[in-house]
């Protein structure tokens, strides 16, 4: 089953923070128990050597152990209370002292019932009775020997398991903490990280239904998630802006095959009905308007062709103010008849492209200057170059682009004031076939327009290597 994003982090959080703290919490608890370990074996040595140390200072005060006797049972007898069976030899190995047969049973038994006890409690202690023996000294002459069986490798006291428990208790308890800690900053983090996602989702499932509006969404602090939110914003804008491009294209395409087909049904209806006798004029306006509607088909089937990069550019390698001024030159009956002035400005600049393509990019280009730009106007052609770009630069002071118009005039059948244009002719599809060209060549084209002064089209293309 697919977990959300939340449980997925705060699972991921958990787990994290249980594997951290309980490695943490064992490792902590195994030092504790080996450093403790340590210190209580450091202190039953300690004990034991207290026993040497008493039955050497006893000897000392006589020099012989025959006056001693009490006082050796004195301290063998406390070493019993303590579960230590003592047994004292003199230097020729003579026994001094020993507990009874019973005695020493019940020292045993005892033992037996505390390690037992200590088992429950604190658990993993593996202790028994070891034997060992310890030489007594006065000076540097040995006067006899302590043999000691004692619980080994060490044993803890009752305080000592009190201890340790309490002490496992609090780690526990601290590592319960530690794990509820997390785990209230992964709620937090997980419901931060989730919440906008959740309605970016929501947000591009009402646009996925076609309805585009503008997601409002306080920033998060999160880099991505803002970036995310921007860019669902962005996608949602320009899918509105594409469905309105696509209504008035189904609209502009209708009315531009409706126009000649219209007329060419006329036509053909008048000469069937005898309205009109069949002559050459007639069926030529005939053609030229089935002419037309295959001009159109043509170029939106170049546009996509452009677009999904079909086009096999026939590159060669060319002087792009050559170009200009060649296409200058062409247009000089024209730009005479419109009392025009127009120049080329720039060195030669080579660029690797297919120079058809270009040429009808910048004819394309120098004709919409030529259309709008009024009587005694001027065009500037400019080429330059700059670090392995190539850039053309067209400038008219012609009546301009409304500023709300200027990012549309690329989509196909746009056409800016169309009531104007439609005086002027054209489909609205030339500036899409210009921007599919450069984009075929890895060019960027853009237009920098003010209404009522002028239009300057900057053209980017790689140069020649």
């Amino acid at each position: 089953m697919k977990r959300t994003i939340k449980w997925q982090l705060l699972l991921s959080f958990v787990s994290l923070s249980f594997i951290l703290v309980g490695a943490f919490s064992w490792i902590t608890l195994n030092l504790l128990e080996s450093h403790f370990a340590d210190y209580v074996r450091e202190r039953q040595e300690s004990e034991l050597e207290e026993y040497s140390t008493d039955l050497e200072n006893l000897y000392q005060q006589n020099g012989t152990w025959e006056e001693n006797s009490q006082a050796i049972q004195r301290i063998g007898r406390n070493a019993l209370q303590q579960s230590v069976i003592v047994r004292i030899f003199d230097e020729d190995g003579q026994l001094l002292w020993s507990p009874s047969a019973s005695e020493e049973e019940d020292a045993k038994n005892k033992v037996q019932d505390h390690l037992l006890h200590m088992q429950q409690m604190v658990g993993g202690m593996e202790s028994d009775y070891v034997q060992s023996r310890s030489p007594l000294y006065d000076g540097t002459e040995e006067i006899g020997i302590m043999e000691i069986q004692s619980v080994g490798p060490y044993a803890y006291t009752e305080h000592d398991a009190l201890f340790i428990s309490d002490m496992e208790s609090k780690l526990v308890f601290v590592a319960f903490i530690s794990l509820l800690i997390p785990l209230f900053f992964a709620l937090v983090v997980s419901k931060k990280l989730s919440s906008p996602i959740v309605t970016i989702n929501d947000f591009t499932q009402k646009i996925a239904k076609g309805r585009y509006s503008s997601l409002s969404l306080e920033e998060t602090g999160i880099r991505e998630i803002d970036d995310l939110l921007v860019s669902v914003n962005d996608l949602s804008l320009q899918l509105q802006h594409q469905q309105k491009i696509r209504n008035r294209l189904s609209s502009d395409i209708a009315h531009e095959i409706r126009t000649p087909l219209t007329t060419l049904k006329g036509n053909i209806e008048a000469m069937i009905d005898g309205v009109w006798e069949i002559s050459e004029e007639r069926l030529y306006r005939c053609y030229e308007e089935i002419s037309r509607i295959t001009r159109l088909i043509g170029e939106i089937d170049r546009i996509n062709e452009l677009e999904s990069q079909e086009s096999q550019l026939q590159k060669t390698t060319f002087d792009l103010t050559e170009l200009a001024q060649q296409i200058v030159d062409n247009f000089q009956p024209m730009l005479v008849e419109n009392k025009l002035n127009c120049s080329v400005s720039g060195n030669r600049v080579f660029i690797s492209a297919d120079r058809d393509k270009i040429h009808q990019v910048l004819t394309n280009l120098l004709a919409n200057a030529i259309k709008f730009t009024p009587s005694g106007g001027r065009i500037d052609l400019y080429v330059s170059q700059s670090k392995g770009t190539a850039s053309f630069r067209i400038i008219d002071n012609g009546q301009g682009i409304p500023p709300d118009e200027v990012g549309q005039i690329f989509e196909r059948f746009y056409m800016a004031e169309p009531s104007r244009n439609s005086k002027l002719g054209g489909q609205g599809i030339g500036l899409s076939i210009v921007k599919g060209i450069v984009n075929a060549h890895q060019g960027t084209i853009s237009v920098d327009s003010i209404y009522g002064k002028g239009t300057t089209f900057t053209i980017n293309l790689p140069k020649a290597k």
